[in-house]
Formats: structure tokens, C-alpha cells, sequence
């Protein structure tokens, strides 16, 4: 496993600079009122090898989070258009005006993170026109120009280049189709104060109505945010909004923003390599799973940090939550079942070790293990060590192990013993280890035909016996999957045994993988089908591709299970290397003009576009700090 190094993301930007509540507003048993429990907590500098283009303003810039997608700011599609010489940070915020994000000190955040070389393009107006609200109201000559001034002055402070950006338009049509103004004296003043200071302008308010009355009054519903309903799963009843973008108008707006920049040389020539490039916005574009300016709560889990173990910190969360909370572990062992129910989503853990190694999280019930009330066993699913049930739960650098002793129990019939199960969509393991033997990960859904998708980016997972198993639908990218030896000469054991609903087409992809053991050569299985409780419907799909192939892997890779064949099953390969890899007619290829449909991004975009694999890419507006 690699060594950890944390980031901005990692972090889920909780604390860009400042302190963050552990624990207020929290309500539960295990919740500690101390003052402990409520600490400050800082990012280590990063060190960066390139400029970063900072981005402050309104919701017409910002950068949405998935459950709002395709809705998008222009600061979000901004990246797709750099070349490699510069990043993107996106600081906007949703509903803010020149006064309240100074107010809020998101301002002092965003300064305190600017270096040498750096660039902050400056967009508001949208909210200062809002006099009736003191709290961001402003007016146009006095108050608007003197808090874009702190802006300027904060950038200059810090060896940075402030730009001032005008405020976007709104679609506001007349009845003979003639494009309105929408800022009053707002971008006015805006031009202005660039000249007063010769701080290089973005007119974007000129340049997009202008766009705006090109495309016409119908044109531009491709660009705003405009849905019927159905259209999209974030917006069953539809949508019509005038002011905010869809993907199309965003990275239109972020090409009007990156022309003038680059026409009036405010950025380094050659900054902006894709103003011309054919993009397809509304998959190009990243969506993370909360904005930046949304912090998480923190809560600290270790010995003489605000809660004990790792469940009493779960406990602690409020149902229901919108917000992301963050569960950091201090290095140690954790001997306890953890449970994550349905209603408390956003979860993350992060382990704060040097290594996955250095957090564990273990128990050792077995399906056949009675359970302490009299109520009979465990169960397979019952048995897990950490089960997870909420949606959009995220881990990294941890450990997840159930230890049960195969050895001392030869008298229990049922000992399959689960380290890790997963039933919520839309999960992220990132540099994570799963141990165990028998059913070590479960990756599963909430119901039968119900689709819930797993993305394992850099994980460890060992086992023997159908190891990875379940009705889910789960990613394993550039991850080592490790067959234990059992023993034998002839059968070690199974990787996975799928379960999914013949209805849904992504199952298990092993994409960049290597699988190992010290097992005997052409002793391990890469899968059999499961067919829980005889469901004929449970109908396997497992791709191995692009991936290398130890010589413990079976020249007949699939096999049989239950009285169902492998060869009913949806088992492929496609390009995979080494010593256990080769083509013969028991091991079923995929069709070439079918790998477009079987990528990385197919399995993880269900029918609402989640694209967790752009995290930290070029794509990625909120990570680059």
C-alpha cells in the first residue's frame, strides 16, 4: 500500500483556514459537551508547483455538488479549458454578495491560501443588487466598490493578481426577442473600479448578453438551467431558471471569461489550450459530492480525543443530515462492530495514520456465531465488522478487517465472516484495505434490482472463498486483490460471486488491478455465480480488464456454483496481462465494440451522471489547493 498523503480533499475542505465545530449542534448519545470536543483545526500548507486561478463570487460562478447536477457555475467548467501550466480553485458561494462573503470571512480564507504568482478572478453583483437585504445589499458607488477594494487589496497582499469580473447576465428577453440588461449600475461600477486601479477586467456582462442575444430567447434555454421533468434525477418535476447555468451555458460562460483573459494577456500566453476544444460539458464537467464552501462537521475518535470509538462518533451524527460529516481516526485498533444506518448520509472516515495500516477496524463475528440476546446467529450480513447503509459514504486510509478464527471453529457450519458491507450508493474507498477469509466484502444493495455503486481507487482486499460478493455494482480501480492460500493443489478458493439483477448491466469491474496469491498455480476461481436463495434472476456480471493476472488464476477462471453454470453468467475479460491471463474458449472475451460500453464510467454513472473518478483531475474546481 502506498504511503498516505493527505490533501485538500481528503479533508473534504473542512478547514480551509480556521477553526470547525467538532460537535456543536450535534444531538445523541456519546456526544461530548466538553470543551474538548470542540477544537481548532488547520490544512498543512501544500506545496504547489504551479499557479492556481482562484475563483470568488456568486452561484453563477460557483461549483455544485452532484445532487444538483447539471446545474453548474462558470468557475466549475473553468478547468476543462486550461492547459497544465495553471490549476483552479472555486470559492464561490451560492447566494453571496461582495459584502457577505467578506462578512462571512470566506475572503480571509481564500487570501490566506493565495501565494505568489496566483490569480483571483473577482464576480459579484447578482446579490449586491439586493439593498432590502442589509446583510448583502450595497450600493453600486460607495459600499459595492469599497469590498471589491478588500478584494483587490487582500490579492496584492499575498503576491497574487486580481481580475475583476462583471456580473454574468440573466436570460431576460423583451417581447421582440431583444436581449435586457439584468445589473443596473452594478457592472458599471465594476468597470470603473478596474480602471481607478488598473486592475485588469472581464466585462462579462457585455459579452454574455451578447451571446445571449445570439443564441435568441429559445437558444438559450440550452444554457440556463432548463429541464422538463424527467429529464434529469435531481429534478423530477423539472426546472426553469433564468439566472443559473446547466452544464452547456456554464462551460459557454467559462469560454467567454477565458477569451477575454487570454485576449487582454491577464493570465501567461498559452494558459487556456481548449477554447476551441469540442467538450461535452455535462460529462467533462465534475461534480463533487458537496460544494467547498460547505464544511463538514469534524469529529476526532481516538484515545483523549472527543469520542472513544469510532460508533460513538457515528452515534453522535444527526439523522438525515445534508451536511458532510467527518469522522477522523487517530492510529490504533478499534475491536468493535460499527454501523452506519440508511438514515445518516455524507459519512466519511478518514484514517490519520502514515498508512492504511495504521487504523484498524475489526471484529470477529462469523455467520454461524450466536448472538449474546438468544435471537439464533449472526448471519453472513450480520457478521460484518463495519456495515454501511448511508448513502455517499466515504473512507480513505483505513483498514477494515474481521479476524474470526477459521482454525478454532471447525466445529461452526456457517463461518463466512464479513470485514466490510456496503448497501448505500454511491460510495468512496480510497487507499483502504479490507481483510478476512471467507465473504470478506460485501457490496450490495438496499433491495433486490435496486442499484447501489462502490468505487475502490488504490484498495487492498484479500480473502479465499468468494471474497468479494453481492448484488452491488462496484469499481475496483488500480487495486490489489490477494487470494489467500489454503492449501490445496487444485482449489483455493473463489475472488467474487456476484448476484446482480439481470436488470441492471454493471456489475464488478476490475479495471488496472493485480490479482496475486502465494496459492498454488491454476488454483483460484475469479468468480462463480450467486444466486441468493435460488433467485434465477441474479445473474453475475464480473469484467476483468486491463488488468494483470497471477499464475494462481485457474485456466478455467469461471466455475459453477449451486447447480447454476458460469457460462449463464455475464463473465468477461478484456486485455488483461501476466502469467494467469490468456484467451481459450472457457474464458469468454468481451466483444471489442462492447468495451465503450463497459468502462470505468459506464459502471459508476447510473441515470444520475456520478463521476467520482474526476476527483483531483484536471476536471476537479475544488480540490487544487
Amino acid at each position: 500500500m502506498r504511503r498516505f498523503q493527505p490533501t485538500r480533499r481528503s479533508l473534504l475542505a473542512a478547514v480551509a483556514a480556521g477553526a470547525v465545530t467538532a460537535a456543536t449542534g450535534l444531538a445523541g448519545p456519546g456526544v461530548a459537551r466538553s470543551e474538548a470536543a470542540v477544537r481548532a483545526v488547520t490544512v498543512p500548507p501544500q506545496a504547489r508547483t504551479k499557479p492556481v486561478i482562484f475563483v470568488v463570487g456568486d452561484s453563477t460562478s460557483s461549483a455544485y455538488q452532484h445532487s444538483e447536477r447539471p446545474r453548474a457555475g462558470w468557475g466549475q467548467a473553468l478547468p476543462l479549458l486550461l492547459g497544465p501550466q495553471a490549476d483552479v480553485f472555486n470559492y464561490a458561494w451560492s447566494g453571496a454578495s461582495s459584502k457577505s462573503f467578506a462578512d462571512a470571512g470566506l475572503l480571509d480564507e481564500v487570501v490566506a491560501l493565495l501565494q505568489p504568482g496566483d490569480y483571483l478572478l473577482i464576480s459579484f453583483g447578482h446579490n449586491d443588487e439586493k439593498v432590502e437585504d442589509p446583510a448583502r445589499g450595497t450600493d453600486p458607488q460607495t459600499t459595492f466598490k469599497e469590498y471589491l477594494q478588500k478584494y483587490i487589496d487582500g490579492a496584492a497582499g499575498r503576491g497574487a493578481k486580481a481580475v475583476l469580473v462583471t456580473p454574468v447576465d440573466r436570460r431576460r428577453f423583451s417581447a421582440l426577442g431583444i436581449a435586457q440588461d439584468s445589473h443596473g449600475a452594478y457592472p458599471q461600477a465594476v468597470r470603473e473600479l478596474a480602471a481607478a486601479t488598473g486592475t485588469p477586467l472581464v466585462d462579462l456582462t457585455a459579452s454574455s448578453k451578447d451571446l445571449w442575444q445570439k443564441l435568441g430567447a429559445e437558444g438559450t434555454k440550452s444554457h440556463f438551467l432548463h429541464a422538463s421533468p424527467g429529464q434529469y434525477p435531481q429534478y423530477p418535476q423539472g426546472v426553469t431558471d433564468n439566472t443559473h447555468f446547466q452544464a452547456e451555458g456554464a462551460l459557454a460562460v467559462a469560454r467567454l471569461v477565458a477569451s477575454e483573459l487570454r485576449a487582454q494577456q491577464a493570465l501567461p500566453p498559452g494558459y487556456f489550450q481548449n477554447l476551441d476544444a469540442r467538450l461535452d460539458a455535462l460529462t467533462a464537467i465534475y461534480w463533487p459530492s458537496e460544494r467547498p464552501v460547505d464544511k463538514p462537521t469534524v469529529l476526532d475518535v481516538g484515545r483523549g480525543q472527543a469520542f472513544p470509538s469510532v460508533q460513538a462518533a457515528v452515534d453522535a451524527v444527526p439523522t438525515g443530515s445534508t451536511r458532510r460529516t467527518l469522522i477522523r481516526i487517530q492510529p490504533g485498533v478499534y475491536r468493535q462492530a460499527i454501523r452506519v444506518p440508511a438514515n445518516k448520509p455524507r459519512i466519511s472516515f478518514l484514517g490519520l495514520g502514515e498508512k492504511a495500516e495504521d487504523v484498524v477496524l475489526v471484529y470477529n463475528n462469523a455467520s454461524g456465531t450466536l448472538k449474546p440476546d438468544g435471537t439464533g446467529a449472526y448471519g453472513t450480513g450480520g457478521s460484518a465488522s463495519v456495515r454501511i447503509e448511508g448513502p455517499d459514504f466515504m473512507a480513505s486510509n483505513i483498514t477494515f478487517s474481521n479476524d474470526f478464527d477459521e482454525a478454532a471453529n471447525q466445529d461452526m457450519k456457517n463461518r463466512q465472516a464479513v470485514a466490510l458491507f456496503l448497501t448505500g450508493d454511491r460510495a468512496v474507498l480510497n487507499n483502504v484495505r479490507c481483510l478476512g477469509n471467507q465473504d470478506t466484502l460485501l457490496v450490495d444493495s438496499p433491495s433486490r434490482g435496486v442499484q447501489s455503486r462502490f468505487f475502490f481507487s488504490g484498495c487492498y482486499i484479500e480473502g479465499d472463498v468468494d471474497f468479494i460478493f453481492g448484488r452491488g455494482t462496484a469499481v475496483f480501480f488500480e487495486s490489489e486483490i490477494r487470494s489467500l492460500d489454503r492449501g490445496s493443489d487444485s482449489n483455493n478458493g473463489y475472488v467474487s460471486a456476484g448476484s446482480l439483477n439481470i436488470g441492471i448491466k454493471h456489475g464488478y469491474l476490475f479495471t488496472g488491478c493485480r490479482f496475486v496469491s502465494d496459492a498454488a498455480a491454476g488454483s483460484v476461481h475469479l468468480g462463480r455465480p450467486w444466486h441468493p436463495s435460488g433467485d434465477v434472476d441474479a445473474i453475475a456480471q464480473v469484467l476483468v480488464r486491463d488488468s494483470w493476472l497471477g499464475a494462481h488464476i485457474s485456466g478455467a477462471p469461471w466455475t459453477d456454483m449451486s447447480g447454476f453454470s458460469w457460462r449463464e453468467a455475464r463473465f468477461h475479460e478484456f486485455n488483461n496481462n501476466g502469467p494467469g491471463s490468456r484467451i481459450t474458449p472457457e474464458r469468454p472475451q468481451l466483444d471489442p465494440g462492447l468495451a465503450q460500453e463497459f468502462t470505468l464510467e459506464a459502471y459508476l454513472r447510473g441515470s444520475d451522471g456520478w463521476a467520482p473518478q474526476l476527483a483531483g483531475s484536471r476536471s476537479d474546481s475544488t480540490s487544487r489547493v
